[in-house]
């Protein structure tokens, strides 16, 4: 606060405009550089929502995120200290949804905004890679970021059941 102000800082969403974020990529390792970037906020965002998470569900689900996110800035860096894709499997995540949907409760509504949030970022993820793919004309560089995309999207389809459980949850109550 300043001198009874309230000061409100604006953090810039670097995912917002994916179009132009790929149109100022200069190189692969600029486009590195932003794809490991935004790993490390979407692992940040996930270790953020477990401590302030009040379903023990929906804390399991953003302690695995996170982790995943964790495996993606391993793959990135491996891939651009050796040119190489590493083995990067990701996994079958375990099925949180009975106790996600007999958890959840509508006295709860924050979590479900949580959940959208998470949602909307990893669709932008999945976005990004399918951009930074059509970006490349290295084919290697190319298997590599849709490999990505293809992970992102399992996060995303992964959030979704979540979501899904809860609505389904609500509606029944």
């Amino acid at each position: 606060m300043i001198k009874g102000k309230k000061v409100v800082i604006m953090v810039e969403d670097i995912m917002q405009d994916i179009d132009k974020l790929i149109g100022n990529l200069k190189t692969i390792d600029d486009a590195f550089r932003v794809a490991l970037s935004i790993e490390k906020q979407g692992r940040n965002f996930y270790l953020g929502k477990i401590e302030t998470s009040t379903s023990i569900s929906a804390k399991d689900l953003f302690v695995y995120l996170a982790a995943q996110e964790d495996k993606h800035i391993e793959y990135l860096n491996d891939f651009m200290n050796t040119g190489q894709a590493s083995e990067a499997n990701e996994n079958v995540p375990p099925d949180f949804s009975q106790a996600f949907a007999s958890e959840y409760s509508s006295d709860n509504p924050g979590e479900m905004d949580v959940l959208m949030s998470a949602l909307r970022f990893e669709q932008k993820n999945e976005k990004f890679y399918k951009e930074l793919a059509a970006w490349t004309d290295e084919p290697g560089h190319k298997a590599f970021f849709e490999k990505l995309a293809v992970f992102e999207h399992g996060h995303m389809e992964l959030i979704d059941g979540f979501v899904d459980d809860a609505s389904q949850f609500r509606m029944q109550t």
